[in-house]
């Protein structure tokens, strides 16, 4: 009987508990996952991956969705298009990672295409829309394709059009290719 009474006891207190826990409002923005690595890839209607982001931590808030990066990398793979990668001090993203931005120092990376040499691009606080394939930013950029180097304040990289635009006070040095300089197409 002892035995029967303290089972009753020990399920009442369990479901009185379960209770507690299940009717306490948690405050939507505080992490509700914290995970050590982690993976988050995106893929299209037809089922191709898009892109993966890893980061060493992930944070999950339910305010609209969002996920807190740190030291997170992304690399976007549209077929026909080049490889871009980009990597940074801390991350966020919003709306199923379909907005992301990086925070702090940032390094984008479009991979060699076609004739063009590999594109560097060193800014911090950088937005990118998953959509649109738009990387962007209104702080001081440094921007490298082979022997050519540009600085400016703000850019727009669009990786659909291959453009990048440089907003304001911008400083470029352009070396000419071997072939232009011989023939003399190359201007100042």
């Amino acid at each position: 009987m002892l035995l029967l009474l303290v089972g009753a006891l020990i399920f009442g207190l369990s479901q009185a508990a379960i209770g507690l826990v299940s009717t306490k409002q948690s405050d939507p923005t505080k992490p509700d996952m914290i995970t050590q690595r982690g993976v988050l890839e995106r893929f299209d209607q037809t089922g191709m991956k898009r892109s993966v982001l890893i980061a060493s931590e992930v944070r999950h808030m339910r305010f609209e969705d969002t996920l807190l990066f740190t030291e997170p990398k992304l690399v976007q793979t549209d077929p026909g298009k080049p490889v871009m990668t980009v990597m940074g001090v801390r991350g966020k993203s919003i709306l199923k990672a379909s907005q992301v931005w990086f925070y702090d120092q940032v390094e984008l990376r479009r991979a060699p295409f076609e004739q063009q040499a590999e594109l560097i691009v060193k800014s911090r606080d950088v937005y990118l829309d998953q959509a649109t394939g738009q990387a962007s930013s209104d702080a001081h950029v440094f921007v490298d394709m082979g022997p050519h180097h540009a600085e400016a304040r703000g850019f727009i990289a669009d990786n659909n059009a291959q453009t990048l635009l440089l907003k304001s006070k911008v400083k470029m040095t352009y070396v000419p290719t071997a072939h232009s300089a011989l023939t003399g197409s190359a201007r100042p």
